[in-house]
C-alpha cells in the first residue's frame, strides 16, 4: 500500500510486520494489523522498554499530506485534552517518513470482536454504563463524538470486570459557544443518524442514537440496519424509522430504552446521557 505526497513524487510505503519506527521516545517494532478503518490502521507494537501498544496510522486516503498532518494534530490535541478512565490514553506522537502515527494504551478486545450474539443483561448494562458516564463527559465538555461504533470501543478485563476504553477521536467536534449542532465533513454510512441524513447536521443527541445502534446490537446479536445494501436503501431505513421500530417490537424494557434513544427527531430522544442511564438503571434492577 503506498501513496503520494505533497513532497515529491516518490511513494511512500505503510508500514508492514517488522519495520521499526523512531520517536524521540524510543523505537517502535510493528506488529500485526489488528484494526483497519476509513480513517486509519492500527497495529500491534512493542515499544520502549518493551511495552506493547495499539500503534494507529492515520490513513491517507486520497487527502493532502497537511490535511492528514491536520487530523493527526487534531486528534492528538483531544486526546491529550481528555483524561478519563474510559477514554483510550496516549502515550506518544510522531511522524515517520510523512506518516503520522499514534502509540496508544493496548486493550484486550473490541466490542466489534464481541458482536453476534445477544449479551447477558449483566454485561450490557456495565458496558452501557461506562459508555454513557464517557459520552456524558465529552458532551459536557462540548465534544460529539461522531463515530461511534463497535470498533471504536475497546474492552479489557472482559473475564473479570469489564473496562470500557473510547478511541478513535479524528473526526471528533467541538461545539463552539452556544451553538448545539455543526456540519460534518465526513460521515460513516453504516452509523448515520436520522438529522445528518436530512438535514445534514450533527449533536449531542445524534451521538445518543448511534449508541442505541450499539446498544440494539448488544441486546440482540442482530444490527438495527441493514448495511449490507445500496445507500439509498441505508438512508431510507433511517428516514423511515425502521431502527426505533425494531426496537419497539423486541417488546423489552431495554428495548423501549433503545427505542428511545432511536427516535427520528433528535429533540424527542433523550436528552443527555445521564437520562438514558436512569432509566436503564431502573430497568436492570427491576
Amino acid at each position: 500500500m503506498n501513496w503520494s505526497n505533497q513532497t515529491g513524487s516518490h511513494q511512500i510505503p505503510f508500514p508492514v510486520p517488522g519495520t521499526t519506527l523512531t520517536s524521540t521516545r524510543g523505537t517502535y517494532v510493528v506488529g500485526a494489523l489488528i484494526g483497519d478503518g476509513q480513517y486509519g490502521s492500527v497495529y500491534e507494537c512493542i515499544g520502549p522498554f518493551d511495552q506493547r501498544y495499539a500503534l494507529k496510522m492515520l490513513r491517507p486516503a486520497n487527502k493532502s499530506y497537511q490535511a492528514v498532518k491536520d487530523e493527526w494534530a487534531q486528534e492528538l490535541r483531544r486526546l491529550e485534552q481528555f483524561r478519563h478512565p474510559n477514554i483510550v490514553y496516549i502515550h506518544d506522537a510522531f511522524e515517520n517518513n510523512y506518516l503520522f502515527y499514534l502509540a496508544l494504551e493496548r486493550c484486550d478486545t473490541s466490542l466489534r470482536a464481541l458482536l453476534g450474539r445477544p449479551f447477558s443483561d449483566l454485561l450490557l448494562v456495565e458496558l452501557c454504563r461506562q459508555l454513557l458516564m464517557t459520552l456524558q463527559y465529552l458532551h459536557d465538555s462540548g465534544v460529539v463524538h461522531s463515530d461511534l461504533h463497535a470498533g471504536n470501543v475497546l474492552i479489557s478485563q472482559l473475564d473479570r470486570s469489564p473496562i470500557v476504553k473510547l478511541t478513535d477521536f479524528g473526526v471528533s467536534h467541538q461545539l463552539q459557544g452556544s451553538t448545539r449542532w455543526f456540519r460534518p465533513q465526513v460521515a460513516n454510512p453504516k452509523i448515520l443518524t436520522p438529522e445528518l441524513v436530512t438535514a445534514g447536521y450533527t449533536t449531542t443527541q445524534s451521538d445518543l442514537y448511534q449508541f442505541g445502534l450499539l446498544m440494539y446490537q448488544m441486546h440482540t446479536g442482530q444490527p438495527a440496519i441493514d448495511v449490507d445494501v445500496a445507500y439509498p436503501e441505508i438512508t431510507r431505513q433511517i428516514s423511515e424509522g425502521a431502527p426505533r421500530k425494531k426496537a419497539e417490537g423486541l417488546g423489552t424494557p431495554v428495548g423501549n430504552v433503545i427505542a428511545k434513544l432511536l427516535r427520528r427527531r433528535d429533540a424527542y430522544r433523550y436528552q443527555s446521557a445521564r437520562e438514558v442511564w436512569e432509566d436503564l438503571r431502573q430497568v436492570a434492577w427491576r
